[in-house]
């Protein structure tokens, strides 16, 4: 979802729980593949390792940050309508967050090397087509393509990371550096944007991450290593029925949402839709139930703490990053480049807390953690909500943005730990890849949610467009969003 993964040395154990087996191998459905144990590269090898692995993660959320930046160059050049729009982002990260599951099964069955390096690929490639893009349509479809790619770096660079760098300090050194350069991809995704926007076109924000990428992925195939797998192991499935039947459901109700102001919540597209997905999530599980190697194991739901960490969902960054790019911009009149410079903070704290939660967050108590975060977020949230004016920036909006990053590492790495404590052994790797999917299918949904919010207010006052009423409707929804995930916590996670 986000731009912060779980670090620390208590997630980097679980991670190495998640993507390899190493005690031994199982027999049954859970059968696993056997990782030779090895040590960990030296010198310049070491430094290319890390480099290439921790820039998939930079660009993957510099492609989400970037755009975010110039939506509306966008949304002006190719004729968006305002409910439209966020579907720039919102393909992206759906299908970033939707392929989870079926980029780490690729990278158990076959390796993750290549699976990192052709979803790197993809990235770069398809950028270039959505800067070359003509209509709404088209940029959505490429955008969407772009973010399945992006799917595959996550799950097989966090494998790379686990093999490359067995011992646990260590790896949890490099899965800190890992998540802050997601951070760091945040803040500078949203100035490069921003100036790209301004200055050139909104085209070379997309022309940059292929021109950029691209020459990353084929380094990558040379100097990333493959480790060599031992022992025995059963074949194993991608599940293709239910991950389609997941991602079908996934895609109509984030679309219902979407639309749902717009089109009305009465009529029948929408009602239609709403009810289809439905079908699907019922459908999914049901075939889950049936399949000899199920995506998602029923008795998955029946691990401690499971079930309520996959409601414990991240919409807050994408969500108010978007609310703060439209107010910067469209109420407040900056232009791209000012609105880009005054999100740096987002960017420098997120990254100093991703090494700091990951390095000491395994010391406190799992509640506390979750509970310390979304408390901070909530009080993001309400600064946003009162930052009614430019000249209130300083005041409210730059405070915010701290404290909500804040907020944001600490909830992250608490529901990693949280999740992973109760996976039961052999279905280490479902969790973790349901973990990551729920993030990235929060923050979507998020999206769709407070644009849903904004757009309704708009349409309910004489002049749209001039009032900072329905950002302040879309940022107190944020705050009741992070208020149940309190009481959820409070009633229903263990620790």
């Amino acid at each position: 979802m986000s731009s912060l993964h779980p670090t620390g040395k208590a997630t980097a154990e679980l991670e190495k729980s998640v993507l390899t087996k190493v005690d031994h191998v199982k027999t049954g459905q859970d059968a696993t593949p056997l990782y030779a144990s090895k040590s960990s590269p030296t010198g310049l090898r070491r430094l290319a390792v890390i480099s290439f692995l921790c820039s998939a993660q930079f660009f993957d959320i510099f492609n989400s940050c970037s755009a975010i930046a110039a939506l509306p160059s966008i949304g002006e050049a190719l004729d968006f309508t305002p409910g439209m729009l966020q579907w720039v982002l919102a393909a992206y990260t759906l299908t970033f967050g939707a392929f989870q599951v079926p980029a780490g099964r690729l990278s158990d069955i076959y390796h993750p090397k290549p699976v990192f390096v052709i979803g790197y690929l993809a990235v770069g490639v398809f950028s270039i087509i959505c800067g070359a893009s003509v209509h709404p349509i088209m940029l959505i479809v490429f955008r969407a393509v772009s973010g399945l790619g992006a799917a595959m770096t996550i799950p097989s660079a966090i494998a790379m990371i686990v093999q490359n760098f067995p011992d646990p300090e260590e790896q949890s050194r490099v899965l800190g550096i890992y998540g802050a350069f997601g951070a760091v991809g945040n803040a500078v995704g949203f100035v490069i944007g921003g100036v790209l926007a301004a200055k050139a076109s909104w085209r070379w924000v997309f022309y940059l991450i292929g021109i950029a990428t691209i020459p990353f992925a084929i380094l990558s195939y040379w100097f990333l290593p493959r480790t060599v797998t031992e022992g025995p192991h059963e074949k194993r499935s991608i599940d293709l029925p239910g991950i389609s039947i997941l991602t079908g459901g996934l895609i109509l109700f984030v679309y219902a949402v979407s639309d749902g102001s717009a089109e009305g919540w009465k009529s029948p597209q929408i009602i239609t839709t709403l009810v289809l997905s439905i079908v699907f999530f019922v459908a999914f599980f049901v075939v889950e139930r049936v399949s000899k190697d199920p995506a998602l194991p029923p008795r998955t739901w029946s691990n401690k703490n499971f079930a309520p960490m996959f409601f414990y969902v991240y919409w807050f960054v994408y969500a108010a990053q978007l609310q703060l790019t439209q107010v910067f911009q469209d109420l407040f009149f900056w232009s791209p480049i000012k609105s880009a410079v005054h999100f740096i903070p987002l960017g420098v704290v997120g990254g100093i807390f991703a090494w700091l939660t990951g390095t000491f967050g395994h010391l406190i108590p799992r509640r506390i953690l979750l509970l310390l975060g979304q408390l901070c977020m909530m009080t993001g949230a309400i600064l946003f909500a009162l930052a009614s004016s430019e000249n209130r920036y300083w005041s409210f909006i730059f405070p915010g943005m701290v404290i909500s990053m804040v907020g944001l590492a600490t909830a992250y790495v608490g529901s990693s730990i949280t999740m992973m404590a109760g996976a039961q052994k052999g279905e280490e790797g479902v969790v973790g890849a349901v973990l990551y999917t729920t993030l990235q299918i929060g923050a979507t949904i998020g999206v769709a949610v407070v644009t849903a919010i904004q757009l309704g207010v708009e349409e309910k006052m004489s002049e749209p467009g001039t009032s900072y009423e329905p950002y302040e409707a879309s940022f107190w929804s944020l705050v009741g969003m992070h208020g149940l995930l309190i009481i959820v916590t409070l009633l229903f996670v263990r620790n």
